[in-house]
């Protein structure tokens, strides 16, 4: 049975099939975006050039390995204008967007490093517009605390899993603890090491999506998940509990990648909330951390939309004003909680 490719092997064999200028882009510029992201731009890339070389008479007699910086000058907004009809027939509104930011990034890249061109044709193309969501999915503090219980105990999990639960608890309850106590994204606490690490000041710095270093503050029982993981890690694994090893690693002393983040916490998920199996992942753990940031007693500092907005590390506004509408909605469908013995699902 052959082996699946990791995200770093799908992306180095994508760039074999790009024009060398897009090497520097995925792999120079690495720090500047997530490994997923760049293995997107690529995958949309490789699409955009394939088309140019069926519809662009300049292209047509090429490869798409054989493309050079100077020969992106050539296409106008109307040649992407007409990719992203054809594009957006067959792609959901959110991927349209994603793949006009890809091509995007390249001209970025081609105008500002490379000097080769003077404009970015994408700001000449119509709108993609997407509609702001008045939902988010996500748990609240009774279906949170649910998860931590079956973190701390094993409620629901499997015979099999019980079998090798006890191995796992403290690390498992530290990192989804973190989650829901910061809003910190996978590839944050992925990345981090012992030493970003402060116990007293109960802070962790990570490197935040762009590239930029960041501290995040955590609550004093964060703390102590993240004080009794640390010294379990230090009886049970001496050889990778020094200063500058990672944080959160497996029973091997690797650093667990993204993909086994995302496989632990659905497991979880499935026994201690069953009727969101499926729905919940790593980044919903984020929603409901924001969510119930948000919803907060404004006594105690809740609905206070620029706080979260700080806490996210959101560029824009725009989407931290998401969890404040879905809360919005969330009160609407409870005003008639007296009358329920049952809290409606979020």
């Amino acid at each position: 049975m052959k082996e699946k490719q990791t995200n770093s092997q799908l992306l180095i064999s994508l760039l074999n099939d790009l024009p060398d200028f897009c090497t520097n882009i995925f792999i120079g510029r690495k720090a500047e975006r997530v490994l997923n992201t760049r293995l997107g731009y690529a995958r949309d890339l490789k699409k955009f050039f394939e088309f140019l070389i069926d519809t662009h008479p300049y292209f047509c007699e090429m490869t798409v390995k054989q493309i050079q910086p100077s020969d992106m000058k050539e296409v106008s907004a109307e040649d992407l204008d007409k990719y992203i009809e054809l594009f957006s027939d067959e792609h959901e509104i959110k991927t349209v967007a994603r793949m006009k930011s890809s091509i995007s990034a390249m001209y970025t890249y081609l105008i500002n490093t490379l000097q080769v061109i003077q404009y970015n044709p994408v700001l000449g193309t119509q709108k993609v517009k997407i509609p702001p969501k008045d939902y988010v999915v996500y748990l609240n503090l009774e279906e949170q605390e649910r998860l931590l219980q079956t973190i701390r105990y094993g409620t629901g999990l499997s015979e099999r899993q019980k079998k090798w639960h006890t191995r796992y608890i403290k690390r498992d309850l530290a990192m989804v603890f973190l989650f829901l106590d910061t809003g910190m994204r996978v590839s944050e606490l992925q990345g981090a090491d012992n030493n970003d690490v402060d116990l007293n000041e109960c802070s962790i710095i990570v490197r935040r999506k762009g590239g930029k270093l960041s501290k995040i503050y955590f609550s004093d029982e964060s703390a102590e998940y993240l004080r009794d993981y640390m010294e379990e890690k230090k009886q049970l694994y001496p050889l990778y509990a020094g200063f500058k090893d990672p944080l959160i690693i497996s029973e091997k002393g690797e650093r667990l990648s993204v993909r086994q983040y995302e496989n632990i916490v659905p497991k979880y998920v499935q026994a201690a909330i069953p009727e969101k199996a499926g729905l919940i992942n790593c980044h919903k753990l984020r929603s409901s951390f924001a969510m119930e940031f948000y919803m907060r007693d404004p006594e105690y500092g809740g609905h206070d939309i620029l706080a979260l907005q700080q806490r996210m590390n959101h560029q824009s506004l725009t989407s931290t004003n998401v969890y404040a509408k879905a809360a919005q909605n969330v009160s609407k469908e409870t005003r008639n909680w007296r009358n329920t013995q049952n809290t409606p699902a979020h």
